[in-house]
């Protein structure tokens, strides 16, 4: 994919966009608001630098990115258009309906819209694969490679080859359901967080401080059923006779999050200051973990 169609220049968007551009793809970069254009450059460069400084230069001659509020000069060129825009069923659907070279593949970085349904009612379900990318997106390795009813096995092919291509993993995630992989190991922890909490168990703290501690240290050496198969299954089945039904299944938020939501709160009741600190703590995680993670060839 020579050039790259990249619809939106948020946090997603805009480190898509670093990603691609350092694997050698020249990237137009859509934003609607031609004044935001300067905030969005300063992004652009703070990314790639702080890519630069902890994981070292591109690999291959670095493109350029254009920044563009003409949806025709993305339709004219791009190969491969990229969703970035918000979670809104419908504004997808308007921008993937729009003419274009006829050949172009369309990739969507939903974390949990139906791939099926997009494609369907935009009418490119053919050469539509979802792609969901994980925050902070220039740094963490994997993406979610989606295939909806009516995707082709050609586009999945094209697309796993271009995340490859950018130095992501992707992982194939053969049908289309809400979260797809990752989102619903995450939110069945983050359900059961939450009403630990909202039980009185543990305190928030406490609560994160068990998640990091403990089976966090091991996630990136083992994944959860390479952990049972080391615990042992027979134990597994054992425990999960008893311990499955005092668990959480509410199919709706739990109260204490949406209290906390009404009041405009968070479980720690961190500014955004300290939010943003915590953030540059976890990117420089991450770092560290990849860091790790490449020296014991485990990436």
């Amino acid at each position: 994919m020579k050039t790259v169609g990249i619809y939106g220049a948020g946090q997603m968007g805009a480190a898509a966009a670093v990603c691609f551009r350092r694997a050698g793809c020249g990237v137009i970069l859509w934003a609607r608001n031609s004044r935001k254009h300067p905030a969005i450059r300063k992004t652009l460069a703070e990314l790639d630098s702080f890519l630069v400084k902890h994981l070292g230069p591109a690999n291959r001659r670095a493109a350029k990115i254009e920044l563009t509020d003409d949806l025709a000069v993305l339709d004219d060129q791009a190969g491969l258009v990229m969703d970035c825009i918000a979670e809104d069923m419908a504004e997808k659907v308007k921008l993937f309906r729009r003419p274009r070279r006829p050949k172009a593949i369309f990739i969507t970085t939903t974390s949990g819209l139906s791939i099926t349904e997009m494609g369907r009612r935009s009418g490119v379900g053919r050469n539509l694969v979802g792609t969901h990318f994980w925050n902070p997106p220039h740094l963490m390795p994997l993406v979610e490679v989606v295939r909806g009813r009516d995707t082709s096995e050609q586009a999945m092919k094209t697309v796993i080859s271009v995340m490859r291509a950018i130095g992501k993993i992707p992982v194939r995630v053969n049908l289309d359901v809400p979260g797809f992989i990752g989102n619903r190991l995450l939110h069945a922890l983050w359900r059961e967080a939450v009403n630990l909490v909202q039980r009185g168990i543990a305190t928030p703290e406490d609560v994160d401080r068990v998640a990091r501690l403990t089976f966090g240290l091991r996630l990136p050496a083992v994944g959860p059923l390479e952990n049972m198969d080391l615990v042992g299954l027979d134990l597994i089945q054992t425990i999960h006779k008893y311990l499955l039904a005092d668990l959480a299944d509410d199919h709706r938020p739990l109260p204490l999050l949406t209290q906390l939501v009404k009041n405009g709160r968070n479980f720690h009741n961190r500014s955004r200051a300290a939010m943003k600190a915590l953030a540059g703590r976890r990117d420089r995680q991450i770092v560290h973990q990849l860091e790790y993670l490449r020296q014991t060839n485990a990436l």
